[in-house]
């Protein structure tokens, strides 16, 4: 960056064309200067590994690291991949996988040949399994002399006491498998299976894959450890796997959205093989000269250069440890890495965090695109909750009781619809009555039903929210019921005496628009908007349920709207999840303030408007509706402000909103102050722009006479 100082401009005077030319003169030149010594060099380097053979796999332990090819090519090194040697064996098939662990390496090829090395010192044996017409795919070790491997229809193979045994636990075919010590190991195969196993392999029990992985080829998973299993489709998906408070790694899959690939879930590639170096940091290989790597988990995942040529297809990266690693690909083709396979820059000058000039021109282009990310989640937030305010506080004003409905209608008919929906509820409830006895509840723990009748089966069980409906629906017509069959033409109130105190009783008043809206809000406003966010995001899923749906049903537009909608807006379920969860509890705090905005407009308003000839709705529409909105302007707009912030708690599913991109920035530059000081900026200009826009707003709209404030 070129600095200029000099004396304050003055572009009236006669200097100042003379000073304007010369500033965009140097400016030309700047950028003209070439930028040859500015590059970056590939973190990966060639190695000679003496042989032309296509290599397949390759694993390492230590230093110790063996690679296996095409017509049983096997070459080792001891030193950490520097130096490769040849080693000669009788095997001719091709190994095209393998696996390490326990101090042993075991290679095989998909023609059943197997050869196991027990420890450093002990040499290679064959232990080939007969597969038949059949195939093996996946193999792992469970232990120095134990392993398991699958193949096609199903069949999965247990090595043990120099025996093989041979288990089938389903017709599509399992592709791979990884074992994270001598009990428990994961299985994958073709559309979408993914089985676990705590037995060693001598059982299986099914998982279930995210819905966008069900019809997916899962190639290759790696159970890396207690807290997280990754495994990768062969199109270019990473699903992941992590413990959950009490529920183990391996039970719960989700696929893994690319913050880099604009929120998508599939990278574009071939993929094939994924290897972990760390918790959060895997790499990734595949056709076409694919090496690629991410730091957080899948968020980022960055293409990396390579020092051969884009035809070579690398088929397996091993990792020694968190940086130094070894990928093999076509032809002999042997890269080392000290860092990971990350590119190196090369005539750039380090960036230095600790100067802000520095740090805010790394930060900012984030920063833009969280800010417009959270702007996406607010105005559409704004939007659903605006209308569910509306309608809500409607409902809730509604003056129409049941005693007023069952009036319009004769005793017996009211009789006659008591007796159907008695019927229907008690239909609805029995049907229900098994799901209830299979839960295990006792006593108080019964407030917990309705988690449970929604998903009875727990993880391996799908959402059934009918039977939450069917709750809902089957008391409320039951009571109802009864209450129908009682009624004797009067449906007045009753009173009943109870330990010396008069009761009454006065089901009839019951407003059934303002019940309904009641229980919204009371569920919305008296739990946490955090909880709400992880509970329709990884709970019900609702971006999966509506966004999925509502991009395909968009695809092939290009109009501009629609475009934005459907990359933007609907593919990512984040977004979609992050939208509903501001919604629908914003909606809930609209709803009470329009509600308290109509209580203030004066009953004669409703009065003059039925006088009329309008019904209730077409009054509020036309004649309380414009006013009460007029009044609770300022409410509202406080409102809208909370909005904004609580956007914020998005960053918890995953969401790329401005609190996460300064969480991302701060994990890179270390700056704590500065990358939330500058998030806390962007905030307060948001908001204070919106609180501006808003009185303005209020202004502008004041109902002459109405208030202390009166009106101009």
């Amino acid at each position: 960056m070129v600095e200029t100082t000099g004396p304050e401009k003055n572009y009236g005077s006669q200097f100042g064309i003379s000073k304007l030319c010369a500033v965009i003169i140097l400016a030309i030149f700047v950028i003209s200067l070439p930028a040859s010594a500015q590059e970056y060099r590939s973190g990966w380097d060639i190695v000679e590994g003496g042989t032309s053979s296509d290599l397949f796999s390759v694993q390492a332990q230590d230093d110790e690291i063996w690679a296996f090819g095409e017509n049983g090519t096997i070459i080792m090194s001891t030193d950490g991949g520097l130096n490769w040697q040849n080693y000669e064996s009788s095997i001719s098939s091709n190994l095209s996988i393998s696996d390490s662990g326990f101090g042993a390496f075991i290679a095989a090829g998909t023609d059943g040949t197997v050869i196991i090395k027990s420890d450093s010192t002990s040499p290679w044996r064959e232990i080939s399994v007969e597969v038949g017409d059949g195939f093996i795919s996946g193999i792992s070790l469970t232990g120095n002399s134990t392993a398991v491997a699958v193949g096609n229809n199903g069949n999965i193979w247990t090595y043990d006491v120099q025996t093989w045994s041979n288990i089938s636990v389903g017709e599509g075919d399992l592709l791979d498998v990884s074992f994270l010590d001598s009990d428990k190991g994961i299985a994958v195969g073709e559309l979408g299976t993914i089985l676990f196993s705590d037995d060693g392999g001598g059982s299986w029990d099914y998982r279930d894959a995210p819905t966008e992985a069900s019809n997916s080829r899962i190639i290759d998973v790696e159970f890396f450890s207690d807290i997280r299993a990754y495994a990768i489709t062969d199109n270019g998906e990473v699903l992941k796997s992590s413990r959950e408070l009490t529920t183990a790694v391996g039970f719960l899959w989700n696929m893994q959205y690319f913050e880099s690939e604009g929120g998508s879930s599939n990278l574009g590639v071939e993929l094939t093989s994924i290897e972990i170096a760390t918790t959060n940091k895997f790499l990734l290989s595949g056709a076409d000269g694919y090496l690629s790597m991410s730091k957080d988990g899948g968020n980022i995942v960055n293409r990396q250069i390579i020092p051969v040529g884009n035809s070579t297809s690398f088929n397996d990266i091993a990792m020694i440890d968190g940086f130094n690693g070894v990928a093999v690909g076509s032809s002999g083709s042997l890269l080392l890495t000290e860092r990971s396979g990350e590119d190196e820059q090369i005539g750039f000058e380090v960036m230095d965090f600790s100067e802000f000039g520095n740090f805010v021109d790394y930060s900012k282009g984030m920063l833009i695109d969280g800010l417009f990310a959270t702007m996406n989640i607010v105005i559409f937030g704004i939007f659903l909750g605006f209308f569910l305010g509306i309608s809500l506080s409607m409902m809730k004003t509604s003056p129409t009781t049941l005693k007023e409905i069952a009036q319009k209608r004769s005793p017996a008919l009211i009789r006659i619809f008591g007796i159907v929906f008695l019927v229907i509820g008690i239909v609805l409830l029995r049907h229900l009555m098994p799901i209830f006895e299979n839960l295990g509840l006792d006593g108080w723990e019964y407030i917990y039903a309705p988690i449970g009748i929604i998903n009875p089966d727990g993880i391996t069980g799908d959402l059934q929210f009918e039977n939450f409906l069917f709750l809902i629906l089957g008391v409320s017509l039951s009571l109802l019921g009864m209450l129908l069959i009682s009624g004797d033409g009067t449906y007045k109130k009753s009173t009943y005496a109870l330990g010396g105190r008069e009761i009454n009783w006065n089901p009839w008043g019951v407003r059934p628009l303002n019940f309904i809206a009641t229980i919204y809000t009371d569920i919305f406003r008296n739990t946490p908007l955090i909880v709400q966010f992880l509970f329709i995001h990884f709970g019900v899923q609702i971006g999966a349920l509506i966004g999925d749906p509502g991009a395909e049903m968009l695809e092939g537009s290009n109009g501009l709207i629609t475009s934005f909608l459907r990359d933007d807006i609907l593919s990512n379920r984040a977004c979609v999840s992050a939208i509903f969860a501001l919604g629908l509890n914003s909606g809930a705090y609209q709803c009470e303030t329009i509600r308290g905005a109509i209580s203030a407009i004066p009953s004669g308003q409703m009065e003059a408007g039925r006088s009329i000839g309008l019904n209730y709705m077409q009054t509020m529409r036309l004649i309380i509706m414009p006013q009460a909105i007029r009044i609770c302007i300022p409410p509202m707009g406080n409102e809208m402000v909370n909005l904004v912030l609580n956007s914020s708690l998005a960053m918890v599913i995953g969401y790329s909103e401005l609190t996460r991109k300064a969480k991302l920035i701060n994990a890179v530059t270390f700056q704590v102050f500065w990358s939330y000081g500058m998030v806390l900026i962007s905030y307060f200009i948001v908001t204070w722009t919106l609180a501006l826009f808003l009185r303005y707003l209020e202004n502008k709209t004041r109902i002459p006479g109405l208030g202390i404030s009166g009106g101009n």
